[in-house]
């Protein structure tokens, strides 16, 4: 999937690059995050209702300026699973690929997985910002509720154990180039 950039020469800084076009993304719906979060309603707070009454409060609490600020977070948000899904996923696949020339198979295999599981948590993304858009359009009847919440809770967990993976692999093939720079200057 990414075999061109584990590749590459400079790949760590082409991921760092992924990761400041997530932040850019990301910042266009402070705005919109803002204004939900003056009516006393966070992005988790929708993300993580999961019955009709929770979300029919949350759609009242926010009142129609409220709605129409969630709408456009949501609407702002589809670019910024694709921009997170590419930067984590290429972390992981470079991270692969480094563990890989450092001779840590095991984590080499769980980063091509890991490489995976972050676009899964894109597309679980996707799921839950089309149902939430539903519940704010007011349909907060069920199955929508329940959607919103099963895909956000899974997306989340992939998410977490990406960041893990990625946080701990650094730190494993980190250790690893000073352990092997040690032993070669033993030598």
């Amino acid at each position: 999937m990414w075999s061109n950039l584990v590749s590459h020469p400079r790949r760590g800084l082409q991921v760092l690059g992924f990761f400041i076009v997530v932040l850019g993304v990301g910042a266009l719906a402070l705005p919109s995050l803002g204004r939900m979060d003056m009516r006393g309603v966070s992005i988790l707070d929708l993300e993580f209702i999961s019955t009709g009454a929770g979300a029919q409060e949350q759609v009242n609490q926010l009142g129609p300026d409220g709605v129409d600020a969630a709408k456009t977070s949501l609407y702002l948000d589809f670019p910024m699973l694709i921009a997170y899904a590419i930067a984590l996923s290429a972390a992981c696949a470079v991270l692969a690929s480094r563990a890989a020339e450092r001779g840590s198979a095991g984590l080499a295999a769980a980063g091509r997985i890991m490489a995976w599981a972050a676009p899964v948590a894109a597309a679980l993304d996707a799921i839950e910002n089309l149902s939430l858009l539903r519940v704010l359009g007011g349909h907060v009847d069920q199955p929508w509720p329940a959607l919103v919440f099963g895909a956000a809770s899974v997306k989340f967990a992939l998410l977490a154990v990406v960041v893990v993976y990625l946080v701990v692999g650094l730190a494993m093939t980190l250790r690893r180039r000073e352990t092997a720079a040690e032993s070669s200057t033993e030598a």
